[in-house]
């Protein structure tokens, strides 16, 4: 595969592959594991190897070709991504303006998907995909391929933010397959989903992503200073979403200014004074002073941040010098904590 954002998945890459060099393609693929792990890069591959018109070895796409032109820019007839949005329905907005809203945010998606190797869209308010999303999929996969007998690939990213009826509108779409298209859905788990849609679907597990990984991509994609990179990384949970969330201004919210490696920094300490050192009692004010009372992404990655602290001390009061916390910046805190932890000694015990 030769998009190089697709990293540590060789297991689910191998098997759209084997779909590809044995011509075995389903009907429908679940794409399951956590958020930002390459699972919507994976299915746009997929897709534009089954739109390529000059397939290289194993069927893989040239890119060069209109089809793979069209298909890498997102502007390709016979491929359509779908993404979860917010509703847009605020006091003072007509239905009319929250779907028009909701067309300018598609369409900016899809071009910063085209453009930006490592984009990874964040929202502020909860994401769905509507009945009236579904049922423009459906329309779209109703029509004619543009090449004759040629694919049709309907991605859906965020599978699991279907709406009951939506969900409902997607089953019967499952239920009644038509030839040469193909459906990919990405989901963070299965479970997630109707077991009715997930059971018509061939699974390919996506797996967490080395800490590694996630912190070359936050350097390499997003401009962020390899030491914050560095114990973002180490904090996400081997998702790059939730990794670089911290430093985008949400997709719904333009106006907001883009937090940085310093404010990320702030966020960091105010983890460590409110869960790990308080300085006091009362914990209104400090969750204030940090922007935490009203951003729960905020105050998860306040959790995370604090969490992997105490993961460091018991790391740093077992494995001596040789452990590398993640907070490396805080190593002589962290050995100081970790001395003061009480540990057993297991040649103690009878």
């Amino acid at each position: 595969m030769n998009d190089e954002t697709i990293r540590g998945q060789d297991e689910a890459l191998a098997s759209i592959h084997a779909a590809l060099t044995t011509g075995h393609v389903g009907h429908a693929y679940l794409f399951h594991g956590p958020a930002g792990v390459g699972k919507t890069r994976a299915a746009l591959w997929f897709a534009r190897a089954l739109l390529c018109e000059s397939p290289g070895p194993g069927h893989t796409p040239c890119d060069r070709c209109p089809a793979c032109v069209a298909a890498l820019a997102l502007r390709h007839p016979d491929l359509e991504l779908l993404v979860p949005l917010p509703t847009f329905r605020t006091e003072g907005r007509t239905d009319r303006q929250a779907e028009e809203a909701r067309s300018e945010t598609r369409a900016r998606i899809r071009e910063r998907y085209a453009r930006e190797p490592w984009f990874v869209p964040v929202f502020s308010r909860p994401v769905v995909h509507s009945v009236e999303d579904l049922a423009r999929a459906k329309e779209f996969l109703s029509l004619t391929a543009q090449r004759e007998g040629g694919w049709k690939v309907l991605v859906v990213k965020g599978a699991e933010a279907m709406t009951g009826p939506a969900a409902h509108a997607f089953l019967k779409i499952l239920e009644e397959p038509q030839p040469n298209r193909l459906l990919l859905l990405g989901a963070r788990q299965r479970r997630a989903l109707l077991a009715t849609i997930a059971s018509r679907c061939l699974p390919v597990r996506f797996r967490p992503l080395p800490a590694a990984t996630i912190a070359a991509a936050l350097t390499d994609g997003y401009r962020i200073p390899a030491a914050t990179a560095r114990l973002a990384a180490a904090t996400a949970q081997g998702s790059l979403t939730r990794a670089v969330a911290p430093f985008l201004t949400p997709m719904d919210a333009p106006g907001k200014e883009a937090p940085d490696a310093a404010d990320f920094g702030r966020l960091r300490d105010a983890a460590i004074d409110l869960f790990v050192h308080p300085k006091t009692s009362a914990v209104l004010g400090p969750l204030r002073r940090a922007r935490l009372e009203r951003d729960r992404g905020r105050f998860l990655t306040a959790i995370a941040l604090a969490t992997h602290y105490y993961r460091d001390v018991i790391r740093v009061r077992v494995q001596g010098e040789a452990a590398e916390p993640a907070h490396l910046d805080l190593k002589r805190e962290i050995a100081a904590d970790a001395r003061a932890l009480p540990l057993e000694d297991r040649k103690s015990v009878v």
